[in-house]
Parts: structure tokens; sequence; C-alpha cells
């Protein structure tokens, strides 16, 4: 083997070296800062303990040893089960962090809608009602009010029966007749002045629809009793 190449298989040797030796200055180094942060938190979790024992006693509180060392192996034994709680929590967040802008646009459609409803005069017309109820509980008494809960099916019978279009265009004719008629401008009709009346188609008629009127009416209450 030439001397050259000893030379250089010796230069690598010591490089190999200088490097191997770094290493191990570097972790020499490390574990001595390990070890003087290991000291220093040990002296200031010592402190930490001092002081918060002489506080539980100056607050007479008593720390029981034991109960501490089961809570800390309890601690130890449900890490995996306080993971799971940390991941739900996350969960939680997120979801908010999603749901947030959907509840925001919730509220401000809600808003916009009441603000149409009360521009159209909704709440107005609510108001209204609530004060006619207001008005119809203070007018009548309770005995009223419970006999008008026991008659509601005829009262409602009724209404359904005035919501018959033939029916209502007749009321909404006899109102109208009853409204044309003038008290003052009435004339008197003689005996012989009603018979001549008689004779007229459209009086007969009358006089036909008022006694078919009368005829149904007995006939319903003859049903109803």
């Amino acid at each position: 083997m030439s001397d050259k190449l000893i030379e250089e298989q010796i230069r690598e040797i010591n490089r190999k070296l200088d490097l191997l030796l770094e290493d191990v200055s570097i972790q020499r180094q490390n574990r001595e800062a390990v070890n003087d942060l290991i000291d220093d938190v040990s002296v200031i979790g010592k402190d930490v303990f001092k002081n918060m024992v002489v506080q539980l006693d100056d607050a007479g509180i008593e720390l029981d040893g034991e109960a501490l060392r089961d809570i800390g192996f309890r601690l130890v034994r449900n890490i995996n089960n306080m993971g799971m709680v940390l991941e739900v929590l996350e969960s939680f967040t997120d979801l908010a962090k999603d749901v947030t802008p959907i509840i925001k646009q919730i509220g401000l459609d809600g808003v916009q809608k009441f603000n149409e409803l009360e521009q159209k005069g909704y709440f107005e017309v609510i108001n209204q009602v609530s004060k006619t109820i207001d008005t119809v509980i203070s007018r009548y008494d309770k005995e009223d009010l419970q006999r008008l809960s026991e008659n509601l099916i005829p009262v409602i019978d009724t209404l359904v029966n005035i919501a018959d279009p033939k029916l209502l265009n007749k009321i909404n004719s006899a109102t109208k007749a009853l409204k044309a008629i003038n008290p003052e401008d009435i004339e008197e009709y003689s005996v012989w002045k009603l018979i001549k009346q008689l004779n007229k188609p459209e009086v007969r008629k009358s006089i036909g629809f008022i006694m078919a009127f009368l005829k149904n009416i007995s006939k319903t209450e003859i049903k109803s009793i």
C-alpha cells in the first residue's frame, strides 16, 4: 500500500473522529441543558408546591396525599378518554364555526320578515284583535262566556249557514232595502189600496216568500224539539 493512500485513509479516519467527537459534544451539551432545565423546573415546582401548601394551610384546607395519588392514577388511566373528550370539543368547535354563519343568516331573514309583516300592518291587526278580545272579556262575565262555550257548535253552524253565498246575497238585498226606506216617506195604506197591491205579482211573490220563511222556521223548531 502506498504512503499516499495511507495518508488519505488516516485523514478520513480523523475526519470521522472529529464528527463523532462533535456529535458527542453536542449530545453532552443537550443533556446538560436538559438537566439544567429539570433542575430549574424542580426548584420552581418545589417553590410553587411550598407556596400552595402554605396558602392551603392558611385557608384551613388539608391535602390528602392518597387522594391526590388516586386522582393522578385516575387521570393517567383515563388519558384516552380525555383525548376523546377533547376531540369531541374540537368537533363542536368546528361545527359552531360552520353553523354560526347559518344562524346569523336565519336571524337576518327573520328580522327582515318581521319588518315586512310590520309594514303590511299584521302586528297592528293582531293588536286590534287583542284589544277586541279584551273588550269582550271585560264586557261579559264568566257565566256568559261559559254559555258561549257550551253553545259554540250551534254558533259555528249559524256562521257556516250565513256564509252561504245565496243567503249572503239575500241578506245583502234586505239590508239595502232597509237602508233605502225613509221612515218619513212611508205612505199609509187603506184596505182598498192594500187589496189593489195584492194583485201585483211582486207583492204576491213577497208574501209567498214570507209565508215560506215562516213555514221553514216552524219546521226547524219542530225538528229541534
